[in-house]
C-alpha cells in the first residue's frame, strides 16, 4: 500500500491506458476522472477549512464537474493565503485554464473541450490526427494534480466499518477525503460516481468489477447531507422514465444497461447503443425545454423526437422503406396477372374514401383517405394521453389494402426525399401485412414488415409508435391470430397498447366488423382495465355509379356495358375489384352480353377463374382433357373454403389441397388422386390458391382474393343445404364468422324455405351461452343470413327467429312483419315497418336503438322492449330520445309494450341514478375505460355532447366513481392547461349491473340512488 498521494493518484489513473497514447476515447475517459477527482478533493479542502461547501448533484457529468470547479476555485479565495487551501486553489486555477484552451487542431465547432467530447460520445466521427492532441491536455491536467499532490501523504483510518476512510496529508493541513472517497482492505480505491436510486455508485480501481454500489452503512447518509437535495419527482418525472426505456431498445444486448447521472440543466444517461459495428458507447444529455422534452446535440438543445430519429437513422430507414413496400406493390400486380390474367392496370388508382365515426357511431364524418392520413399525423404530434386506434372497416375487395400500402409508401418516399427539412421529418407508416402469418402474433409480424430496414426489430418501433414517430397499419389483423382473435378480441391487442401507455396510433384493418364488435364486448366485459385507449372506426365506402363509370371509361368499356347490368351485379361493381375485373374481362373480350344469358357477373368471375386454373391441370402425356373439368375443380376449390374456415386460417397446406380434391371426387382415399395421371403433381401448380412459399416452412395455398373464398365458401354452403346435410351447415355456421359476400350468395342461391327450415332446426340452447367463441361466430352469422334473407324475400317469417346477434341496422321500412318474433336476440339497431298492421314481439330481446318510419307515432305491434337497454328512440322525422325516463315515458306514450316498467308505487330514481346509467352506457359503446379531462373534471373532447345531459350531474358521477374506488384520476403530462386522465377500475358494463354483488359496485349505486 503506497504511502504517496501523488502515486496513489497516477495508480487510479492508470487504469485508463496510460502506458502510451491513449486513443480519443480512453483520453476522455481519463480526463472525465482527472476533473473528478480534482473537484472532489478541491471540495474537501474547503470542508477542512471550514468553510461552506457548495452541494454536488447527485449525478454529475463533465460539465457539471467543471461548473462545481469554478464555484470551489472563487470559494477558496476565503481561504488563508498560502498552505493546502492556496496549492488547491492553484491547481483549480491551473486545471481549468487548461481545459478552457481546447483543442487546437480540431474542426471549427468542435475545438472547445466539452463539445469535441460530447461529439464523440453521441457517436461522431473522430477527426484524424486528435489522439496526440487530447491525450497531451490528459497529461498536462495530470501534472497538475500530480504538483499539487507532491508534498502529501495518505492516511487510514479504521472506525470499525468496512471502508477505510481516506486523508491526504500536508505539513500544514489534513483533507479528509471520506465519503467522496472510501479504501477497502485489498487497498482498492473506490471514487465517488453518482447515485443510482437510492444508493451511491463509485469507480473502482484495483477491483474485477470497476464499479462498486452501497446501500448500508455511513457513507449513503453522509453523502447525502453534502450532495444536492433528491427531487422526489424525479425518479417519477415521466421523460426520464420513457428516456431509459426507449434508450433500452436501442442499446446493445451485451452492454450495461442505460446509467443515469444528473447535470445542471436536466439528466443524461451513459449507455452502449447497438449499431452494425459494435457497440457505440454514448453520453446523451436531456431536459425539459419550453417546448417539450429535449436533447442536447454537438450544438444546441434540439426536440427529443429528433434524437430518435437519429437514432433510428431516419432517412435510411425511410428509403429501405419505401423500396420494401415497392416490392409488396409489384407483387400484388404479379398476383393479378398470373392467377387472374390481368395487364398492368390503365386506369389511374382511385382513392379511396371513409366514413369515420366514434365507436358508437357518432360524430359521423365523410373523409378521403388522405385526409384520414393527415388525421393520423394530428393525432401523432399531440400528446394526448390516449392511444388513438383506428379500426378500418370494409367488405373484402373495397381497396383496404391498396390503400394502406399507397399511403405507407407515399409517406416513405416523402421523408427519404426531403431529407434536412420539415417533410423529411414526418412520421413513417409501417405497413404490417397479416397474410400467411396465422398464429405468429403482432411482434412476428411487425418484426418481418422491417427487417429490410437492417436497424429496427419490434421493441424500436414500439419506442417509436410511442414517441409518434411511426404508426403501424396492419393490414388483416383478426387473420393473424386466427380463432384467437374472436375469443378475445382485446386480448389481441393488449400488449402494445400496454407499451404504448396511452400514445401513439395504431390503424387496424380487420376482414369483416365482426372483429371490432368481439374487440368493444371484450373491452366492455373486461374486468382489469389496460392503457388509456381512444377508439374510431373508418368505414370504406363503396364507388358510385359515377366513380364506376369513369373508371370504365378509362378501360374504354362503354356506358351501356354498366348500364345493362342487372341491379345486383350494378350494386357488386361498387367494390373496386369487382369493377376492375369487369373491366379487364371486357377488355379481353371475355364478357358478352349479347349472349342471351342471364348468368350473373359473379358467376361469370367464378367460372373465368376456374377457367385458368383449369387450364394448369394438363396431363403430362400432353393428352386434351383436362385432370379436373370445371365442374369437379369448383367442389375442390369449395372444400378448401370450407378447411380454411374449419381452421381459421386463409391458407391450406399440400395434403389439405388433396384431402379437398378427394373428396369433390368422391374417391376413398388420397392415393387414389394417382389413379388421374400425374393429379397430385399437378395440384401443386395451382397458383390460382396462390403458393405462399417460405423460406422457413411448406408451400401452402391461399386464393389470389378474398373474395374468392367468399364465393367458394357460399358455394359449398349452399351445397350442404341443396343436400340437405344440416349437421354441417350448422357447424359452418357457428365456426367461422361469414361476411358480406357469402351470406348474401347464399341468400340468393337457396330456396328460403330451405333457409328458414335450417335455421329453425337450431337448437336454442346453441345460442345462449354468454361466453365461447363458437357462440358468438354463431350468433352472429344467424343474424347476418337472417338479415340477408328478409331483404331479399321482404318479409319476416312467422317462425321464431333464436338467438342472433344483428350487428348491422335490421331494416324493416318495406318488409311485411305480420307475426314476427325474436327469441334471446341481440339487435344494434331496429328500424320498424312503415306499413299499417305489423307485429313485432321480441322475447329476451335486447335492442339498443329503435327507429319509427316517418311520422309513425303507433307502436302498439311492438311488444317485449325492454326499456333500460335502449340508448336511443327516434320517431323519424324529429323526435329524438336518449334518456332513459325519456325513452320510457316515450314508449309508454306510443302504446309498445314494455316488459320492464317500473310499478308506480316504486317511485323514481335519484337524478344522480339516471345520469350515471346514462354515463355509463354511452362509456360502454365508445369502449372506453378512460377519458381526458379538463382541470374542472369536464371533458376534454368537446365532442362527448353525452356528458353534458343531466345538467350538473357529470362531476357528481365522478366523484361517485373516485369514492366508491371504480375509478381514479391520473395527472397528465401536456401542453397548455392542466388535464387529469380519468381511468375506470372495472369495466362499465361491470359497473352498470346494478344487481352485482361486488362491494365497491354495490357501493357506488348506494350512494348514487340515496
Amino acid at each position: 500500500m503506497t504511502n504517496s498521494a501523488a502515486a496513489t493518484f497516477h495508480r487510479m489513473e492508470g487504469f485508463y491506458a496510460a502506458g502510451g497514447t491513449r486513443s480519443v476515447q480512453e483520453s476522455f475517459s481519463a480526463l472525465d476522472f482527472e476533473v473528478r477527482f480534482l473537484a472532489l478533493l478541491a471540495a474537501s479542502t474547503l470542508r477542512a477549512t471550514g468553510l461552506p461547501m457548495p452541494p454536488i448533484g447527485r449525478s454529475p457529468g463533465l460539465g457539471e464537474w467543471i461548473s462545481l470547479l469554478r464555484d470551489l476555485r472563487s470559494r477558496l479565495d476565503g481561504a488563508e493565503a498560502g498552505g493546502t487551501a492556496s496549492r488547491v486553489r492553484h491547481a483549480v486555477t491551473s486545471a481549468l485554464a487548461r481545459y478552457d484552451e481546447g483543442i487546437p487542431g480540431a474542426p471549427s465547432g468542435l475545438r472547445a473541450t466539452k463539445q469535441l467530447r460530447d461529439h464523440v460520445s453521441h457517436g461522431g466521427a473522430i477527426p484524424p490526427g486528435l489522439s496526440h492532441t487530447v491525450d497531451a491536455l490528459v497529461r498536462a491536467i495530470s501534472d497538475i494534480v500530480a504538483a499539487c499532490l507532491a508534498d502529501a501523504t495518505v492516511s487510514l483510518t479504521d472506525t470499525g466499518d468496512t471502508e477505510l476512510r481516506p486523508a491526504f496529508v500536508w505539513p500544514d493541513t489534513e483533507v479528509g477525503l471520506w465519503p467522496f472517497l472510501y479504501v477497502t482492505t485489498d487497498d482498492s480505491w473506490h471514487v465517488f460516481s453518482r447515485f443510482v436510486g437510492d444508493d451511491p455508485s463509485f469507480l473502482a480501481f484495483g477491483t474485477p468489477g470497476y464499479r462498486s454500489t452501497l446501500s448500508a452503512g455511513p457513507i449513503p447518509t453522509s453523502l447525502n447531507q453534502l450532495l444536492k437535495p433528491r427531487h422526489q419527482s424525479d425518479s417519477q418525472d415521466p421523460f426520464r422514465r420513457n428516456a431509459e426505456r426507449d434508450l433500452r431498445a436501442f442499446a446493445d444486448l451485451i452492454a450495461p444497461p442505460p446509467e443515469y447521472f444528473d447535470h445542471g440543466q436536466g439528466f443524461g444517461y451513459e449507455w452502449g447503443k447497438s449499431t452494425s459495428g459494435g457497440t457505440e458507447h454514448r453520453r446523451d444529455y436531456f431536459r425539459h425545454g419550453p417546448d417539450g422534452p429535449q436533447w442536447r446535440d454537438e450544438n444546441a438543445w434540439v426536440p427529443y423526437r429528433d434524437y430518435l430519429r437519429r437514432l433510428a437513422n431516419w432517412p435510411v430507414v425511410a428509403g429501405r422503406l419505401s423500396r420494401t413496400l415497392d416490392q409488396i406493390e409489384r407483387r400484388i400486380t404479379e398476383e393479378e396477372s398470373e392467377q387472374l390474367g390481368w395487364k398492368p392496370q390503365i386506369a389511374a388508382q382511385r382513392e379511396a374514401h371513409v366514413k369515420v365515426t366514434d365507436y358508437d357511431g357518432t360524430n359521423a364524418q365523410q373523409q378521403r383517405f388522405a385526409e384520414l392520413i393527415d388525421g393520423v399525423d394530428d393525432d401523432l404530434g399531440v400528446e394526448k394521453g390516449t392511444t388513438q386506434v383506428v379500426f378500418i372497416n370494409g367488405e373484402a375487395g373495397i381497396g383496404k389494402t391498396r390503400a394502406m400500402v399507397k399511403a405507407a409508401r407515399d409517406r416513405a418516399r416523402e421523408v427519404e426525399q426531403n431529407e434536412g427539412n420539415a417533410t423529411g421529418n414526418l412520421p413513417l407508416f409501417l405497413y404490417v401485412r397479416s397474410t400467411g402469418r396465422v398464429l405468429d402474433g403482432l411482434d412476428a409480424a411487425v418484426n418481418d414488415a422491417v427487417i429490410r430496414t437492417e436497424n429496427l426489430n419490434e421493441e424500436r418501433v414500439k419506442t417509436l409508435c410511442r414517441n409518434g414517430l411511426v404508426a403501424l397499419l396492419i393490414d388483416g389483423f383478426d387473420e393473424l391470430l386466427g380463432g384467437a382473435a374472436y375469443s378475445d378480441a382485446l386480448d389481441s391487442l393488449k400488449d402494445w397498447l400496454n407499451a404504448l401507455g396511452g400514445r401513439g396510433v395504431l390503424v387496424v384493418s380487420a376482414r369483416s366488423s365482426y372483429y371490432v364488435n368481439q374487440y368493444r364486448s371484450s373491452v366492455q366485459r373486461a374486468k382489469k382495465q389496460g392503457a388509456a385507449v381512444r377508439h374510431r372506426v373508418a368505414e370504406v365506402l363503396r364507388w358510385t355509379p359515377d366513380q364506376i363509370r369513369s373508371f370504365l371509361d378509362d378501360y374504354g368499356v362503354p356506358a351501356t356495358r354498366f348500364q345493362n347490368l342487372s341491379p345486383a351485379d350494378k350494386e357488386l361493381l361498387g367494390l373496386p375489384f369487382f369493377t376492375r375485373a369487369f373491366a379487364e374481362m371486357c377488355r379481353a373480350g371475355d364478357y358478352d352480353q349479347e349472349s342471351g344469358t342471364v348468368t350473373s357477373f359473379t358467376e361469370r368471375l367464378l367460372d373465368h377463374y376456374i377457367l385458368r386454373e383449369e387450364r394448369k391441370l394438363t396431363p403430362t402425356s400432353g393428352n386434351a382433357a383436362g385432370l379436373l373439368d370445371r365442374g369437379e375443380l369448383r367442389r375442390t376449390f369449395e372444400y378448401v373454403a370450407e378447411i380454411m374456415a374449419e381452421s381459421h386460417e386463409r391458407e391450406v397446406d399440400s395434403d389439405e389441397l388433396e384431402m379437398a380434391a378427394t373428396i369433390a371426387l368422391d374417391l376413398a382415399d388420397v392415393e387414389e388422386l394417382d389413379n388421374r395421371e400425374g393429379l397430385r403433381d399437378r395440384l401443386q401448380v395451382l397458383c390460382g390458391l396462390a403458393a405462399g412459399a417460405t423460406s422457413n416452412g411448406p408451400t401452402r395455398f391461399r386464393f389470389q382474393h378474398e373474395l374468392f373464398f367468399d364465393y367458394f365458401l357460399a358455394g359449398i354452403v349452399t351445397r350442404h343445404l341443396d343436400e340437405r346435410r344440416l349437421a354441417a351447415f350448422q357447424r359452418l355456421l357457428s365456426r367461422s364468422e361469414w361476411r358480406t359476400a357469402t351470406v348474401n350468395a347464399v341468400a340468393a342461391a337457396v330456396d328460403p324455405t330451405c333457409i328458414v327450415e335450417a335455421l329453425t332446426d337450431f337448437p336454442p340452447k346453441a345460442t345462449r351461452q354468454d361466453d365461447g367463441f363458437h357462440d358468438s361466430v354463431l350468433a352472429t352469422n344467424l343474424g347476418s343470413l337472417w338479415s340477408a334473407l328478409i331483404r331479399h324475400t321482404r318479409e319476416i317469417p312467422s317462425t321464431p327467429i333464436l338467438g342472433a346477434t344483428f350487428t348491422d341496422p335490421l331494416d324493416l321500412t318495406d318488409v311485411k312483419a305480420d307475426s314476427a318474433k325474436l327469441v334471446d336476440c341481440q339487435m344494434e339497431k331496429l328500424i320498424l315497418p312503415e306499413t299499417d298492421g305489423w307485429r313485432i314481439k321480441l322475447d329476451g330481446t335486447h335492442v339498443k336503438k329503435i327507429t319509427t318510419g316517418v311520422g309513425r307515432t303507433d307502436l302498439t305491434g311492438l311488444s317485449g322492449v325492454v326499456h333500460k337497454e335502449v340508448v336511443e328512440l327516434y320517431l323519424r322525422p324529429d323526435r329524438y330520445w336518449s334518456r332513459r325516463q325519456e325513452i320510457l315515458e316515450a314508449l309508454l306514450t306510443c302504446e309498445a309494450a314494455v316488459v320492464d316498467a317500473p310499478a308506480p308505487s316504486n317511485g323514481t330514481d335519484s337524478v344522480l341514478a339516471e345520469a350515471s346509467r346514462h354515463y355509463l352506457r354511452h362509456l360502454m359503446e365508445h369502449a372506453q375505460s378512460t377519458l381526458i379531462l379538463k382541470d374542472d373534471h369536464q371533458p376534454e373532447d368537446h365532442r362527448l355532447k353525452w356528458t353534458q345531459e343531466y345538467e350538473g350531474e357529470w362531476k357528481r358521477f365522478i366523484s361517485a366513481l373516485r369514492d366508491s374506488d371504480l375509478a381514479r384520476l391520473e395527472n397528465l403530462a401536456a401542453k397548455g392547461s392542466k388535464k387529469v386522465r380519468l381511468r375506470l377500475n372495472l369495466g362499465a358494463a361491470l359497473i352498470l349491473d346494478e344487481s352485482s354483488e361486488e362491494p365497491r359496485i354495490r357501493a357506488f349505486w348506494e350512494s348514487v340512488e340515496r
